[in-house]
């Protein structure tokens, strides 16, 4: 128990297009996590998650991503956040196209420390089997 009342907790899931909700009270302050749903570059999910809130998720193409990654970016360097991204798509040479692409973006912004884990989608599904998020 975590000490937060059923309405707190309500406020901290969020509905997944599966139909399923996620707890997002995991979060760390001083994180802005950028998430993305890649399905090709014309069709394309994001969202950021703040330390305190969640913003809407935002359906559209590569340009629609790179406004809504350029604005998490700016937005957490000017909250002194660091800056997790979360992308995930079913055809992996998109989705590593796209990677590759925001983390240049970042790197030319003045990032100083940058990480990437890759992981197959039979391995995010043994980590939400195991209920850890990836």
């Amino acid at each position: 128990m975590d000490g937060s009342t059923d309405s707190q907790k309500a406020s901290r899931e969020e509905f997944i297009p599966t139909g399923k909700h996620q707890d997002v009270s995991f979060m760390i302050d001083g994180l802005v996590q950028f998430e993305a749903n890649i399905q090709s570059f014309r069709s394309i999910r994001s969202r950021v998650i703040w330390p305190d809130s969640e913003g809407p998720w935002i359906d559209g193409g590569i340009e629609d991503l790179m406004v809504h990654f350029t604005y998490a970016s700016w937005t957490a360097y000017n909250l002194g956040c660091a800056l997790s991204m979360a992308l995930s798509s079913k055809e992996e040479d998109i989705g590593r196209t796209i990677s590759e692409m925001l983390t240049r973006m970042i790197s030319s912004m003045g990032a100083i420390q940058l990480a990437e884990i890759c992981l197959t989608p039979d391995a995010i599904d043994e980590l939400k089997r195991d209920h850890i998020e990836p």
